[in-house]
This record gives C-alpha cells, sequence and structure tokens, in this order.
C-alpha cells in the first residue's frame, strides 16, 4: 500500500503550513486526496500557499497563531465539524533557537515554550476528544534531532523538543489499543526558512546548511512514516545514522558533542541571523 491510498479522503490539519515541510505535507497529502486545512499566522503567505495548492484538491486556510489557546481549539472544532471527523493532526508549527545560554532572555524562553510545546499541547487536548469520539486518528508532532540529541547552544531548542518527543512517545503507547496513533518526526538538515527565522523578530534570508535536503523530500519520508506507523522519524538518514551512534557509542559522541561546542563557540553559527535582526 502507498501513502496515497492511506490519506485519500481524509481530512488533515496541517499547522505552519505557509512554507517549509508544513506547505511540502501539505502538497503531498492534497496529491493524494486528502482535505487539508492549512494553518498559519503568517496570511499574506498562507493565502499565497492556499492559491498555489488549490489546484491539487482543497486546500482550506485558516489564520491561526498556534500559541492562542482557543484559535487552535476552533481550528479542530471547525475541521471536525465541516468535514465529519479529523483523521490526521500535523503539529508542525514551531520555531529554531542555536544561541549561548547568557544571551537568552525570559522572552526568549516563554517565545519558544509557547511555538514548539504549547502549541502542540493545545492541539493533542483539543483534537484528541474528536478522535476518541471517532474511534481512530493519527496525531504527529514535529520536533527535530535536537529532540533526540542534546546539541550544544540549542538548550532552548532542545528543552521544547525534547518535550514533544516524550509527550508523543508517552500517548503513542497509552492510546495505541483506542486505534489512535502517534508519531514524532526528527528532522535534521532540511531547506526550509526555519535557518533564518530569529525567536524574536522578523525572518531573513540565510542559506541552510549545503547538505539540507530539500522539503519535498523531507513530506514524502514523513508520509511514507506515517502509513508504516512509525513512532520516530527521522530524515534524512544521515541524521538517522548519527542517533544511531549517539545510542551504540555513548563515550565516543560525547567527544564529538564537545567538539561541537567548540567549534560553534568559535564560528558562531547564529550570528548572521543576530546581525540581520539587530543590526
Amino acid at each position: 500500500m502507498n501513502y496515497q491510498d492511506h490519506f485519500s479522503q481524509k481530512c488533515c490539519v496541517v499547522t505552519g503550513a505557509a512554507s517549509g515541510i508544513g506547505y511540502a505535507v501539505t502538497e503531498e497529502l492534497l496529491k493524494a486526496g486528502a482535505v487539508v486545512y492549512m494553518a498559519d499566522r503568517n496570511e499574506k503567505m498562507l493565502a499565497e500557499s492556499a492559491a498555489a495548492l488549490g489546484k491539487l484538491g482543497k486546500a482550506i486556510p485558516v489564520v491561526v497563531d498556534v500559541t492562542n489557546e482557543q484559535q487552535v481549539k476552533q481550528l479542530v472544532e471547525n475541521a471536525a465539524s465541516e468535514q465529519g471527523s479529523i483523521d490526521f493532526l500535523f503539529n508542525n508549527a514551531g520555531i529554531g533557537a542555536t544561541s549561548p545560554i547568557e544571551e537568552m532572555t525570559m522572552a526568549h524562553w516563554h517565545r519558544i515554550i509557547d511555538v514548539n510545546l504549547w502549541s502542540v499541547i493545545y492541539g493533542i487536548h483539543y483534537t484528541l476528544p474528536i478522535m476518541r469520539s471517532q474511534k481512530s486518528g493519527h496525531i504527529i508532532t514535529t520536533s527535530s534531532i535536537a529532540g533526540l540529541m542534546p546539541f550544544p547552544y540549542q538548550a532552548l531548542y532542545c528543552t521544547t523538543k525534547f518535550a514533544v518527543a516524550g509527550l508523543s512517545e508517552s500517548l503513542r503507547h497509552e492510546l495505541r489499543d483506542e486505534n489512535i496513533h502517534f508519531s514524532v518526526v526528527c528532522p535534521g538538515e532540511v531547506a526550509t526558512r526555519i535557518w533564518g527565522t530569529p525567536l524574536i523578530g522578523d525572518a531573513v534570508e540565510v542559506t541552510p546548511p549545503k547538505d539540507s535536503i530539500p522539503a519535498e523530500e523531507a513530506a514524502k519520508t514523513i508520509l511514507q512514516g506515517i502509513l508504516e506507523n512509525k513512532g520516530f522519524i527521522v530524515l534524512p538518514e544521515s541524521s538517522s545514522q548519527l542517533w544511531r551512534q549517539y545510542w551504540s557509542d555513548p563515550i565516543e559522541f560525547d567527544s564529538f558533542m564537545l567538539e561541537m561546542a567548540r567549534m560553534r563557540k568559535e564560528t558562531q553559527p547564529w550570528a548572521p541571523v543576530k546581525a540581520a535582526v539587530t543590526g
């Protein structure tokens, strides 16, 4: 069975759908014949994205700030009411952060927890009763490879991404017998706008790492992993290998992380984004 059949005629809700992985997942879902509620806070970009994808199928744009509990509640309840079910929820909206811990303020902490963790909690909290009532459903949350391994200079990001990975895994076991499934997506380097989006401030143009995979490739891997009901969907393969190494040789990996910390301290990969936002 291919994943096109798995998603055909299903109701899907995707947050962070106007760009990046959310956009690519939406595109693949529409090609498969799903009805997709595209949620995003950027009204202009969302309208443009929905218009571009509308020719593929039923793409329904909804302007939603995922840090607003009532807006998330309304999103999922309206989708269920209009379509008769929510078959798949993609908790995809998120924001990155790479910076020294001493430069992080309480405003940064609140922002990243609101976007990366509370939005996921809201989505699960209000979707779960619907899925329990219909006795089926699948909730997919985008974490990160930084939700599986503690990368230096990403303490805030790792805090939130470890949290949603643990949340998804706990519920996957708790609700499996109710025919409600959970998957956590853990991308490594994917070419999206996250590289140029600071925690606080406007997005800027930043070139993703050279070995980043296209969002379209990531989307296909994600949907195939959902079809196979994987708990963890780690991508690309280089990140999956790194994760396996992390568990198989902790002493060697500890040295690897120390070297990464020293390298990041010297090269300051967060500097271009910070300079562009504050300069």
